[in-house]
């Protein structure tokens, strides 16, 4: 009985999904500003009045009051699989890339677009 309680335990505590999950990321983020190339590689984040958020889970979802992607692959729908380790998250086909400046608390959020297109957010909670 013992051993079988051992084993238990082994493979529980190595089945585990092994992906980190980025803590710093985990919350609310708010939508304040976007960029969107019209093609001659120019274009510059500007302010927006959005009251999109975006909220990250520990339980590998990103879930949004909006839509949770956009660009080229665009998929209606506010909950996207989230995956740390690729930092990025996808909903079907849609797949979004971003990066976190823990300094400055920043999350650009890159989308697929013909021409570049992306989001910035700022810590809700």
């Amino acid at each position: 009985m013992r051993f079988l309680a051992v084993f238990v335990l082994a493979i529980l505590t190595t089945s585990c999904d092994d992906q980190e999950v980025d803590n710093d990321l985990i919350g609310a983020w708010k939508h304040v500003e976007s960029l969107s190339d019209i093609g001659d590689g120019k274009a510059t984040f500007h302010r927006v009045n959005s009251d999109k958020t975006l909220l990250f889970t520990a339980y590998g979802t990103v879930i949004s009051n909006e839509n949770v992607c956009m660009g080229n692959n665009f998929q209606e729908g506010t909950v996207a699989t989230w995956n740390p380790s690729d930092k990025g998250f996808q909903l079907e086909d849609c797949k979004a890339t971003y990066t976190l400046d823990k300094e400055i608390g920043v999350l650009v959020v890159n989308y697929q677009c013909m021409e570049a297109c992306a989001e910035k957010y700022v810590r809700a909670d």
